[in-house]
């Protein structure tokens, strides 16, 4: 079994590093890299630092947002730990494997304060829905607002990802479904054996409507800043797109993060480009945009790196010291 377990995360690795080098070196094959370059060689950076500071405080917004839903669970944490956590969690969604690695981060770091498993993972999962679904539904709105170059395939994405997610929340929401069906599945022996699984069951049913719409109203802020943090970026690249498409783009482009790959390296950049593609930007620019996005995520991370390393090595010191006698 654990020899199997061992060629499985192997297996599943090799993937994700074909997925993310497959993809880049398609975009390399398809786009004149010395254009690309120049663009960026232009950044109007007056745009891109704005976009920066934006962003970093979208991470203030974010962690407002967990913190709404962890208070609700009664769970003591500062919102200043949230913040350091957010930041050292987009740290290491660079360096591990899909755009989530951050979250796995967030809940172990978290866990370890406190030793309330179930919270801290339910928490997460909740705060990573609420930014979906958000980002879903203003998506809806902008093609309810008659922006509609954007191709069929693209709408009919928008609206099953929206539909899939009102599903979920129903089903979450209607504990006596899941009951019911659990005790004919057998989840609810599995729940009595597995105490994190029972602690995350509980801790999902525990969430007041107070937390839940302070969590959405942070949420909404968030992706409202987060969409005029890539069109910032655009305009630093000289992307002159209307606004109301990064609300049908973003949230596209945030769930594909979701794929297997490093850091969802390969599979954004080649969202940026196809999905700009749809209303006339040449690949060149939407690269470059990829690109300068890239650097935001990367500016960020170097701050949570930073933090990171500190806290490890408080810990080692405090660790190194030993009990104290008195």
């Amino acid at each position: 079994m654990g020899i199997d377990r061992r060629a499985r995360d192997r297996i599943l690795n090799l993937l994700k590093i074909l997925v993310s080098v497959g993809l880049l070196i398609l975009l390399i094959t398809q786009i004149d890299l010395g254009q690309t370059l120049e663009r960026l060689a232009r950044l109007k950076w007056g745009f891109f630092l704005a976009a920066l500071a934006l962003y970093w405080a979208g991470v203030l917004v974010r962690a407002y947002r967990w913190g709404s839903l962890l208070w609700g669970l009664n769970v003591q944490v500062s919102w200043w730990r949230l913040v350091g956590l957010y930041f050292v969690g987009s740290f290491f969604s660079l360096v591990l494997p899909t755009g989530l690695g951050g979250d796995v981060v967030r809940i172990y770091e978290l866990s370890q304060d406190s030793r309330e498993t179930g919270a801290a993972i339910s928490s997460v999962l909740v705060d990573r829905f609420l930014g979906l679904f958000v980002l879903f539904a203003m998506a809806l709105l902008a093609l309810a607002g008659g922006y509609q170059m954007v191709g069929g395939q693209i709408r009919a994405l928008i609206a099953i990802v929206f539909v899939a997610c009102l599903v979920l929340a129903a089903l979450v929401l209607q504990r006596t479904w899941i009951e019911r069906w659990g005790a004919r599945l057998g989840v609810d022996r599995l729940l009595g054996r597995i105490k994190v699984l029972r602690q995350l069951y509980e801790s999902l049913h525990l969430y007041r409507s107070q937390a839940l719409l302070r969590a959405t109203a942070a949420s909404v802020l968030f992706n409202l800043m987060l969409i005029l943090v890539n069109y910032l970026l655009a305009r630093a690249v000289g992307i002159g797109v209307p606004l109301a498409y990064y609300f049908l783009f973003i949230p596209i482009i945030s769930a594909l993060l979701m794929l297997p790959s490093i850091g969802g390296l390969g599979v954004r950049e080649t969202a940026y480009v196809v999905l700009f593609g749809q209303v006339g930007v040449d690949r060149d620019h939407a690269l470059a945009l990829a690109l300068v996005y890239l650097a935001t995520l990367v500016c960020t991370g170097l701050i949570g790196a930073g933090l990171y390393i500190i806290q490890s090595a408080r810990g080692a010191r405090r660790g190194s010291q030993g009990p104290q006698s008195t």
